[in-house]
């Protein structure tokens, strides 16, 4: 029966009132993952530019505690990560009925290693058990009597001048100080990495080439003599130089000297429209076209490219695999992969069982490579703050605050610019960098060479 047009329906309702109760114009749970960068009062909460509201009845919860451990809001403090549970009530407005947080986060004892990437100004001190300051992992680590210091080869440390630490394994333990730096409590120098350390697995090599029908310059993927993968070279010379010569400016002082004088690194731009990059264990290190289309400055660049640097000269993919015991699984690429060019480069190493090359690897490890980038672009004269910029925009373009697909997923680009923002608040609390180098002609010079690129 056909209804008088007054009792009709119209025929948007039921639609709305479908996505109404599907949560489009209502309250879809998320989630948002990252470190505290601010706490305004004690029922809100700021992770970036977003407000996390505690809701009524939150809960608390915390993973791997010591018994008897309950997590409380006053444990919520500046630099903690923690994942918060809720909906969305606002723009950069979250009410939380849920926070987790990692027993981890509030033990204020910090243990880390790293490779030594320069060498110490206070060498002498050190070995003699006088007080010094020792610049390493992205810290400035505060040794005093009380510290207890070990480390190998201790007869061959007597000449200070002599390059014997550099690229040395360096152990520590410490608290974090008011001013930024770190109070050390233990400290052991070790041994260097296994030559094996920069090795690609499977002994492959990234080598440029050109294509034989087209001409055009390109990069193959090679294991012995077998070509796994081809990438397209990003075909503007000048765009490929610029990149080129900023990479090698940035590269730190640890490359100068065995066993890290023998990286090779090599910097290219292939045509791939996800915003990722890619290093390595060997120095090469590849810039997707749909990244570089993203970043707005080159002091943005510099720290894309100094995080790439310190993933090789870290040692990162070896650690990873060594010392987190990753599981891999690796399949086999077979003849038509390499007849046809690679279109997504994160995919293609995925099947390769690099997957964390270009995927990300444990936090720890990206955040250390984030420390170290933010260190070598404040060295060489950049504003730091634009790093977190460039996060801010992922957040903003992507909506990735709690995982993420794009540059590289070293976690969500919330996760990441949360920790940025919390490493520069303790690393340089009253470092100005009004005079520091934000952008450059020759930056902007590239970016209007490489015209548009597409960008997913």
């Amino acid at each position: 029966m056909r209804l008088p047009q007054k009792h009709r329906i119209p025929c948007f309702l039921p639609i709305f009132l479908f996505l109404l109760a599907g949560g489009v114009f209502g309250q879809q749970r998320a989630k948002i993952r990252g470190y505290i960068t601010a706490r305004p009062d004690e029922k809100t909460i700021m992770i970036m530019d977003d407000a996390i509201l505690f809701g009524p009845g939150i809960g608390f919860q915390m993973q791997d505690a010591p018994p008897g451990k309950q997590l409380t809001a006053a444990d919520l403090t500046v630099a903690t990560m923690i994942e918060a549970e809720g909906v969305w009530t606002g723009k950069h407005q979250f009410t939380a009925d849920k926070i987790k947080c990692d027993w981890d986060q509030l033990d204020k004892q910090i243990r880390e290693h790293a490779y030594l990437e320069r060498e110490p100004a206070q060498s002498a001190e050190l070995i003699g058990g006088q007080p010094c300051q020792l610049r390493a992992d992205g810290e400035v680590l505060v040794i005093d009597e009380n510290t207890k210091r070990e480390w190998h080869g201790r007869a061959q440390m007597k000449a200070p001048d002599a390059p014997v630490w550099l690229g040395r394994q360096i152990r520590y333990s410490g608290r974090r100080r008011p001013d930024g730096t770190m109070a050390v409590q233990s400290i052991e120098i070790g041994a260097l990495p296994p030559a094996d350390a920069y090795e690609t697995p499977g002994k492959r090599k990234l080598v440029r080439a050109q294509d034989a029908k087209t001409g055009i310059d390109i990069l193959e993927f090679r294991k012995d003599k077998k070509v796994e993968g081809r990438f397209k070279l990003f075909p503007v010379r000048d765009v490929q130089e610029y990149v080129s010569a900023l990479g090698t400016k940035l590269i730190p002082p640890a490359a100068q000297n065995p066993p890290m004088s023998d990286i090779e690194f090599r910097f290219y731009v292939v045509e791939d429209s996800t915003a990722n990059a890619a290093s390595l264990p060997d120095g090469s290190i590849m810039l997707n076209t749909g990244l570089l289309g993203l970043i707005e400055n080159e002091a943005q660049l510099a720290f894309v490219l100094s995080h790439e640097t310190a993933h090789v000269l870290q040692a990162h993919y070896w650690r990873q695999e060594n010392e987190t015991r990753t599981k891999r699984v690796l399949i086999s690429i077979g003849a038509a992969a390499a007849s046809a060019y690679v279109g997504n480069v994160a995919v293609f190493l995925g099947q390769l069982g690099l997957a964390a090359v270009a995927n990300g690897y444990a936090r720890r490890l990206e955040n250390q490579a984030d420390r170290l980038a933010l260190e070598n672009v404040v060295e060489h004269g950049y504003d730091p703050g634009q790093a977190i910029g460039l996060l801010r925009m992922m957040v903003s373009r992507y909506s990735d605050r709690s995982t993420s697909a794009t540059w590289s997923n070293h976690d969500s680009s919330m996760l990441r610019g949360s920790f940025l923002t919390v490493q520069i608040g303790l690393r340089y609390p009253r470092q100005e960098f009004k005079k520091a180098t934000v952008d450059s002609d020759t930056f902007r010079a590239m970016r209007e060479n490489m015209g548009p690129v597409k960008i997913m």
